[in-house]
């Protein structure tokens, strides 16, 4: 059948499959690969190969035939990214330092790591082209300049931002999609990418210049040379841009990334995590005064020490920035600092036409320093929203802004005991599909999780252990919920319900509070139109899986609801992750490579 269509109509239906699809249509025989050839190599993904793979990876990249047609590029560590799958993150195999001495001039590229070796376990270990950032180098250079539309790099190292920085440059003017996402280094890592050149006035006065502003230095042409807005780096096409950690603006020149370097009426994606110097830039945005028709915006600011004033400064940035176009259909912030949510969605809902998915994270300073993570912060619990506020929209839901919003998913960091009176709004809609209770996972050791109670799953254990009935454990004097906001004592119908869960589900118990909100809002006077509420950090794939839970909606059970771990996984995760994985895992605080952390 395939056969007899013309050879336009075949390529189209090629076109229209997806990666590994169209790899299988191709390999039933030689015609029909012939005829895929192209679609196959439009979009190629470099990604680590997994441990067991490390013996048979080819030393020979992709031929120049097969490259010729590629016109989407991504280098992806992977969604559970292990420092030892890159040898860039550490030492692990012990040999990297002398190789290094022996040949200190390629000791980065992709040729010279040909011989490697290392010891693990006792066994020889043969780790050749095994890093994703020695795959790298050569394959940059084997694109003609202005043959790429689409280039993401996720976790590349330093001695690479050259690299990246020149194809950029080469492929300014034809990039539709461009992404980046550096990492979170310590003083002492930082230091090592850093490059010492000639200061511009002085050729005696050396600068030492990080890496990361090296990188928007020579990608966007920040150099004093290059002062004039004629001689910087244009993207006339670009659709999609998104940052994490590039600096907007170069210390050393003063140079700043300005709206002119894009083709504003093209832009529809913008996605700015951690990046420094981010205000000015969107503020020459609204300068332009260009008619903005953004789809999608993603803000990640993460400043904790940012004074009172400061933080109020950046939430009237966003706001503006907000409040000066209409249209957007997914919404992204997560601020530092006790900004007032209510004020801020106000903002938020002046796209109530266009606006389906909304996510509000807020984290706030930790004061307990004796703690390892405390220095991250940790998430705010009430979203900022005072005890008279809370009132307020409970008594009058109208009076809150999400009340305007016809919202399918939405995700918070909020404690389950608020969020009812925040989420009623939607009782009277037919909206919501998709409550997503946000819970940064590095916040989720030191502090009590919102879902779980760990610790009444302990006693459980520890009373299983040992043989005693329930009704003895439930009499004990101790507190069983001491891992709960508050310290209460069960009753026995509660301790019954916890041990019922944890048998039926796989899951340790549910807190108490989050167990009511689940009851109302899978109930008769709750969110009729809510099919799941996801639990956690879902920002690196599982790497917080034994925190994180679904809660599924049960038509015609004795439950309401149940919980699906994400360790257990199945089809409804697999369900939610597909229709809304990038509003689940927007706003990650940590790095993809957790060695960096």
């Amino acid at each position: 059948m395939l056969a007899s269509l013309p050879p336009e109509i075949l390529e189209n239906i090629c076109d229209k499959l997806n990666g590994i699809d169209l790899q299988r249509l191709s390999l039933t025989a030689k015609w029909l690969h012939k005829v895929a050839f192209r679609q196959l190599w439009r979009s190629m993904t470099i990604q680590p190969y997994p441990e067991r793979e490390r013996h048979c990876i080819s030393p020979y990249g992709p031929s120049q035939p097969c490259l010729q047609y590629t016109r989407e590029l991504r280098f992806d560590p992977g969604v559970d990214a292990d420092p030892k799958r890159c040898i860039h993150a550490s030492d692990w195999l012990g040999y990297m330092g002398n190789w290094a001495e022996k040949v200190p001039l390629h000791q980065y590229t992709w040729e010279a790591r040909g011989d490697s070796f290392g010891l693990e376990g006792g066994k020889l270990l043969r780790v050749k082209f095994e890093c994703l950032a020695q795959r790298a180098v050569i394959l940059l250079n084997r694109f003609k300049d202005g043959q790429l539309e689409s280039f993401s790099w996720k976790a590349p190292m330093g001695c690479h931002f050259d690299n990246i920085a020149n194809l950029v440059k080469a492929n300014a003017r034809q990039l539709e999609e461009l992404e980046l996402e550096l990492q979170g280094w310590s003083q002492d890592r930082e230091s090592r990418e850093s490059t010492v050149i000639h200061h511009e006035d002085n050729p005696e006065v050396w600068d030492k210049i990080p890496a990361s502003t090296m990188l928007s230095r020579q990608m966007f042409g920040l150099q004093e040379a290059a002062s004039e807005a004629a001689e910087r780096t244009c993207f006339p096409n670009l659709r999609s841009l998104k940052f994490t950690r590039v600096p907007l603006r170069d210390e050393n020149t003063g140079i700043q990334v300005t709206a002119s370097s894009i083709n504003l009426n093209a832009l529809r994606h913008l996605s700015l995590r951690m990046c420094a110097y981010w205000m000015p830039f969107l503020s020459s945005i609204m300068e332009s005064q260009t008619p903005l028709q953004l789809n999608t915006l993603e803000i990640l600011d993460f400043c904790l020490d940012t004074p009172h004033e400061t933080a109020k400064s950046k939430a009237a940035t966003i706001t503006e920035f907000i409040d000066s176009f209409k249209g957007l259909e997914e919404l992204t912030v997560s601020i530092c600092g006790p900004t007032s949510s209510l004020q801020f969605w106000e903002h938020v809902a002046g796209h109530a036409a266009s606006l389906k998915r909304f996510v509000y994270h807020q984290r706030i300073t930790d004061q307990d320093e004796e703690l390892l993570n405390s220095r991250l912060g940790r998430d705010s619990s009430d979203l900022g929203i005072s005890s008279e506020d809370r009132n307020c929209i409970r008594k009058d839901p109208s009076q809150n802004p999400l009340s305007r919003l016809n919202l399918d998913f939405i995700g918070l960091t909020c404690a389950p005991k608020y969020l009812k009176d925040i989420l009623l709004p939607f009782v009277s809609k037919r909206s919501l599909k998709v409550l997503h209770i946000r819970h940064t996972g590095m916040s989720s050791g030191p502090s009590a999780s919102w879902v779980f109670n760990h610790a009444l799953e302990l006693k459980i254990t520890e009373g299983e252990n040992e043989g005693v009935p329930i009704d003895d454990k439930t009499k004990a004097g101790s507190s069983l919920n001491g891992d709960a906001e508050e310290h209460v004592r069960l009753s026995l119908e509660e301790f019954a319900t916890a041990v019922r869960e944890r048998r039926e589900w796989k899951t340790p118990p549910l807190q108490q509070s989050f167990r009511e909100f689940a009851n109302w809002a899978f109930g008769s006077n709750g969110i009729k139109s809510l099919e799941y509420i996801v639990s956690g950090d879902l920002s690196h794939g599982n790497r917080y899986s034994a925190n994180n839970a679904l809660i599924c909606r049960v038509v015609g059970g004795e439950r309401r609801y149940r919980v699906i771990s994400q360790e257990r996984g199945g089809p409804e995760w697999r369900d939610v992750k597909s229709r809304y994985g990038s509003a689940l895992e927007a706003c990650p605080v940590e790095n993809i490579v957790p060695e960096y952390n």
